[in-house]
């Protein structure tokens, strides 16, 4: 990334002697698919053959027939990402070949800034050979993929339409080199093909993309659950759209129970009747889980003039995946049209997208159609050695539910969903990374989000709300000063300081924002600055003149940064962020906090009386007024968790995350257990997530949120009583809150010190606690009056 970490490459790595390579010229981009083949003779086999790749925006690898990997991580031109594959396994000696099929948008997106440029650029050195991406290569346009199609939502891509009959795929399978890839005239009157110098704008240098491969791997589909058939609009072949015509198509068919499509060979095989020229037939595919993946398909019996339509759902609605109102949802169309050749024929879809139901719609079949589909799934390569369990079924299934919709959103960014909008937003990205901390381990991912979220500076120097992005509207000075956090947060996992002083210098332009008079109130609190978007929540908070949430919401940065540079060193700085943070405090208490009714107003000009639940766990979190926070406790936080009706906002599932962090901490176990329970067991539906507490196609709201994830963090915290007391984990509290109705709990918290192991069971009218704690870690292990101290980890059981 364009930062002080963007390594250099060395002097004589190859790929400073490839070149950028672009079939077609750069004018017409929209929605372009390349292909690209070299063939190369080898006396033998080697050993080992890194291979680095990277493509603006996607590439899709293929060696000697085999997929091998797509990449690269987003980034920024400025210093792309590229990635290193060991191509050994798949070399032999004598002739070989490899395909690639990159993919440009031709448009910036919510993970994308196009540069009005696309390209391929590799290399490869082993030994006596030399492969570099140049004019020997065989490029040309994707000739079957139209370019225009509409767009998957507001923030994606295009939806990808394919004629098969005018590509079958030999160039990526055959041993035979492709003929007649000139130029096709329409988008370039040049040779043909761009062949850019490395280190050429728009992509100024490269670097490794810091971040493992994605994880891939093939699924067949579980099954059918519905058919349903009608009549086809007119027009329907020429359709740029191929989700928002059958909407109304969808609710308004009967559909009938089905269950007779076949898993074979690792695909699942459809029977598909005949429609004729004007009618339609669909089946309704339910995948078995949700996935993050490309679809691949392949169609027997094809008279040539068919479409197989593919639409791709979160879930059901009764026997049919749901279906969102036109335009609403951002948009949402996510399909795919396949146009089969004559007899077989066959496509793999390029793009990545979110599901777990897709509907096959065959239109103008005057004969029937074997439909068989395959799915690769991809994300971020987790361990999830993190475990959870318990005597409670519904607390179990919450919590694989939770590590299923984790690990949809995580891929080379944490993203929001995979399915609308698969953006880096940060606020999301806090509490996945919790989530992560409990369930592997792994920093990697966060850090390079930091980085990113650095790396595209908004007006003042605050980040974007995601990034890379070209939503200018989506620019939170809260969640900039969630960014702040987040420096915090991987500190407090790995007990590494690198990271805070290499993102001083912008943590320093964040911090001059907030000094600025357009973010400062005449009171000298914080301001709603209304040129920017102020989030906080999705709930109903006051967003007057002076808000109190934004207030305390800094307040808590500055706190946690003078905690970074402290361990970091930076005795100057963490002076500094503390002076600060005194003046803040002392504001926030003179100006937002009551003392006769003991509560945190909504802002200096709010209405009394609809003061937030937001406000009041941010003052208890922070440590402010301690003697009232029982009270506040009692007055606004378990009436939230008990459902009861309250006047001020109250925090969303996203958002209550917090408040199960201050609750439980504070030992209202049984609460928050009572609660995670009653609103996170109807998202079992889905088995996933939701981005709130409701999911329908009524509103545009997800069905895979990992923001609401959190209960993989608040399950082990509460139940198995594991708190982080100290960096990477060098000092924890082990308190259990065995709750009314449970009977067991176990959890494993991988740590960087090695595996936390915390059970306990009720048995002869006691309960039995025993935990394990690696080496390095010191614990404080309570089990109501009982308690043992372990300095340097260790065994011990505990009985109540």
């Amino acid at each position: 990334m364009p930062s002080s970490t963007a390594s250099a490459l060395p002097a004589d790595h190859p790929l400073r002697q490839a070149r950028w390579l672009w079939p077609g010229g750069f004018t017409y981009l929209v929605n372009s698919f390349a292909q690209f083949r070299k063939d190369f003779t080898l006396d033998a086999a080697p050993k080992k053959a890194p291979f680095c790749i990277t493509a603006d925006q996607h590439y899709r690898l293929w060696v000697n027939g085999s997929y091998v990997t797509r990449g690269p991580a987003r980034g920024y031109q400025e210093s792309w990402p590229f990635d290193e594959i060991d191509l050994a396994p798949y070399l032999r000696s004598g002739a070989n070949w490899i395909a690639v099929e990159v993919y440009n948008p031709g448009v910036s997106t919510f993970r994308y800034l196009h540069r009005t440029a696309a390209g391929l650029l590799c290399a490869g050195r082993w030994g006596t050979v030399l492969l570099l991406s140049d004019s020997s290569w065989q490029a040309r346009r994707g000739p079957a993929h139209r370019e225009s199609t509409a767009r998957l939502s507001l923030q994606l891509d295009f939806q990808e339409h394919v004629d098969a009959a005018a590509d079958d795929r030999a160039w990526i399978t055959s041993p035979t080199p492709p003929t007649g890839w000139g130029n096709d005239r329409k988008h370039y009157l040049g040779d043909g093909k761009e062949c850019v110098a490395f280190s050429r704008p728009p992509w100024d240098a490269v670097e490794p993309r810091g971040i493992p491969q994605l994880a891939e791997a093939e699924l067949a589909p579980a099954g059918i659950v519905s058919r349903a058939a009608g009549v086809a609009p007119e027009g329907w072949r020429d359709w740029q759209n191929v989700a928002w015509p059958f909407v109304a198509d969808a609710k308004a068919a009967a559909w009938t129970p089905a269950g007779d499509a076949q898993q074979r060979d690792g695909w699942l095989e459809v029977a598909m009747p005949a429609t004729g020229p004007s009618g339609w037939a669909a089946a309704t595919v339910r995948v078995g889980r949700y996935v993050h993946a490309s679809t691949r398909i392949e169609v027997d019996g094809a008279a040539g003039g068919e479409a197989v339509d593919l639409l791709y759902h979160e879930g059901l609605v009764g026997l049919r995946g749901e279906q969102h109102t036109v335009g609403d949802a951002c948009i949402i169309a996510l399909g795919s049209r396949f146009l089969p050749a004559a007899g077989s024929s066959a496509h793999d879809f390029f793009h990545l997208l979110g599901f777990g139901v897709i509907t096959i719609v065959v239109r103008g079949a005057l004969r029937p159609l074997n439909v068989r589909l395959r799915l690769r799934t991809a994300g971020y390569p987790f361990a999830m050695r993190g475990v959870f369990a318990s005597s409670d079924v519904i607390l179990n299934d919450i919590h694989a539910a939770c590590r299923i919709t984790q690990q949809v959103c995580a891929a080379d960014a944490y993203v929001d969903t995979p399915w609308r909008e698969q953006a880096q937003w940060w606020g999301d990205a806090r509490v996945q990374a919790a989530n992560t901390f409990h369930l592997d381990g792994d920093a990697q991912l966060l850090a390079r989000g930091i980085r990113s979220i650095a790396a595209q500076p908004g007006p003042s120097g605050l980040t974007y709300g995601h990034a890379p992005t070209i939503a200018y509207n989506c620019i939170l000075p809260d969640f900039a000063l969630t960014w702040l956090l987040t420096i915090r947060d991987h500190w407090w996992q790995t007990g590494e300081t690198a990271l805070v002083r290499e993102m001083w210098p912008r943590v320093q332009q964040v911090l001059g924002y907030f000094d600025t008079a357009e973010a400062r109130h005449r009171s000298g609190l914080l301001a709603y600055d209304r040129r920017f978007w102020l989030f906080e929540d999705w709930s109903t908070l006051w967003k007057g003149e002076v808000p109190t949430f934004l207030n305390l919401w800094y307040l808590h940065a500055l706190r946690e940064l003078t905690a970074c540079c402290a361990a970091a060193r930076m005795k100057a700085e963490a002076a500094d962020l503390a002076r600060r943070a005194d003046r803040h405090e002392t504001l926030v208490l003179k100006h937002l906090y009551d003392r006769k009714r003991g509560v945190w107003l909504a802002g200096t000009d709010a209405e009394p009386g609809k003061e937030s639940v937001h406000d009041q766990v941010l003052g208890i979190l922070l440590g402010l007024r301690p003697e009232g926070h029982d009270s506040l406790v009692q007055r606004f936080l378990l009436p939230y968790l008990r459902g009861a009706e309250l006047p001020g906002p109250v925090p969303s599932a996203f958002w209550s995350h917090y408040v199960l962090q201050a609750a439980g901490d504070r030992g209202h176990g049984a609460d928050c257990i009572a609660f995670i329970r009653r609103r996170w067991q109807p998202m079992l539906a889905t088995g996933t997530t939701w981005e709130g507490f409701d999911w329908n196609e009524a509103h545009g709201g997800t069905a895979s949120h990992a923001w609401t994830a959190h209960p993989a963090v608040h399950l082990p915290r509460i139940l198995c009583g594991v708190r982080q007391l100290a960096p990477a984990w060098s000092k924890i509290a082990i308190a259990p809150q065995p709750v009314d109705g449970v009977d067991r709990a176990e959890t494993l918290i991988p740590t960087p010190r090695g595996d936390v192991r915390v059970a306990w069971e009720r048995r002869d009218g006691r309960v039995h606690m025993s935990a394990a704690i690696p080496k390095g870690i010191a614990a404080n292990v309570c089990l109501g009056g009982e308690s043992h101290i372990l300095k340097a980890g260790g065994r011990v059981k505990l009985a109540i």
